[in-house]
């Protein structure tokens, strides 16, 4: 067993004080930190990357020949582009095209890095804000004729219609010298109307508000009209597979993800939008509660193969390969003595007790 330490990620809508705050540095920090990454990927090398090329099979078992996922803890204070991810076959098809087409990996209108699909989980460490997943179109009907903008018709027929898919056409389609005047209507409606419904429906307005203001005349603002706004409260989680859209808007938690660097986006970014390649990957259904909650032994479970994450407050075992991830006060893991904000490594068949406030993270079955 050994400590590894997490490698800093500084992306712009990353938090200057929650990640220093976990892991008890001076705050705030001279940059945004948006992420702690753990684990064996090219794009963030460290002690455990060099342990596994060293002795894939001892490091991680029979078999095995890389850790088949991602562990980080992120904290965003602005909200993350509006993203959805390729499914396995998808992401196959969509890599051998760019190659083929000989589009560079550094390229700005690269879709796929690679040829793997990105199922992630994300699990609260304090209240946790997201949108995920399309809300019931009955719902958004109802809040679209609450709102009575009339710059939204185009948005209202489609969802009166039942037609999802041509609801996000019509509006990723919109001409761009429209949409200042459109998000200009809104905005000011939700700014109206936000503290006079105390129910969901104020709540969306509000987010609308705070995304304009994040992201002036960009047209993912309008799409906190058709995702769910999703609050999550500690220990509570999201489970994000390939096809549903989504966006992280505030807060801190721990994410755990298979290894892929493959995103499509459609809005609240200044980064390339293939709005075809988007529409061809979007899963077309809605989702009444994306929310995914740990069972009795803390272990929340998904259709994800690469990996398996666990919640631990008071003791656990742990049987590696894995990572131990402190995120209380000072954790253990057998003799090692964890830091928050930092992490114990077991190598293949090694087991160790945790005590503390940790989570374990696997490869799955």
């Amino acid at each position: 067993m050994q400590l590894i330490e997490g490698v800093v990620q500084n992306y712009a809508w990353g938090s200057h004080e929650a990640l220093a705050q976990i892991q008890g540095r001076p705050a705030p920090t001279e940059k945004p930190e948006a992420e702690l990454w753990f684990g064996a990927h090219p794009g963030a090398p460290g002690v455990l990357l060099d342990l596994i090329e060293a002795d894939p099979e001892g490091q991680l078992g029979q078999g095995r020949t890389r850790l088949p996922f991602l562990l980080k803890l992120l904290a965003a204070e602005r909200a993350l582009s509006i993203q959805v991810h390729p499914t396995k076959a998808q992401a196959e098809a969509g890599f051998a095209a760019d190659e083929a087409a000989g589009i560079a990996l550094d390229a700005f209108e690269r879709n796929y890095k690679d040829d793997n699909h990105k199922p992630e989980l994300l699990v609260a460490l304090g209240e946790f804000e997201a949108m995920a997943g399309f809300r019931p179109l009955v719902r958004t009907a109802e809040l679209l004729e609450w709102l009575a903008v009339p710059e939204l018709d185009f948005l209202r027929a489609a969802v009166v219609d039942g037609d999802l898919r041509e609801a996000v056409e019509r509006t990723l389609h919109l001409p761009a010298q429209d949409l200042p005047r459109i998000i200009d209507a809104l905005t000011r409606r939700c700014r109206d109307v936000a503290g006079q419904d105390q129910g969901w429906m104020g709540d969306v307005a509000d987010l609308v508000v705070r995304l304009e203001e994040q992201y002036p005349a960009d047209v993912g603002v309008l799409f906190g009209l058709l995702l769910n706004r999703v609050v999550l409260q500690e220990g509570e989680a999201l489970y994000l597979d390939a096809g549903q859209l989504h966006a992280y808007v505030r807060g801190t938690g721990v994410e755990i993800m298979a290894n892929s660097d493959n995103v499509l986006r459609c809005g609240l970014t200044p980064k390339h939008i293939d709005v075809a390649e988007l529409l061809s990957v979007v899963r077309w259904e809605e989702l009444a509660d994306p929310r995914l909650r740990a069972d009795n032994a803390g272990v929340y479970h998904t259709p994800a193969e690469e990996f398996s994450l666990c919640r631990i407050d008071g003791t656990g075992q742990v049987t590696g390969p894995a990572i131990v991830l402190a995120v209380g006060d000072t954790a253990e893991c057998g003799e090692l003595q964890v830091e928050s904000g930092s992490a114990a490594w077991v190598p293949a068949g090694e087991e160790a007790t945790v005590r503390g406030k940790a989570f374990i993270a696997r490869p799955g079955a």
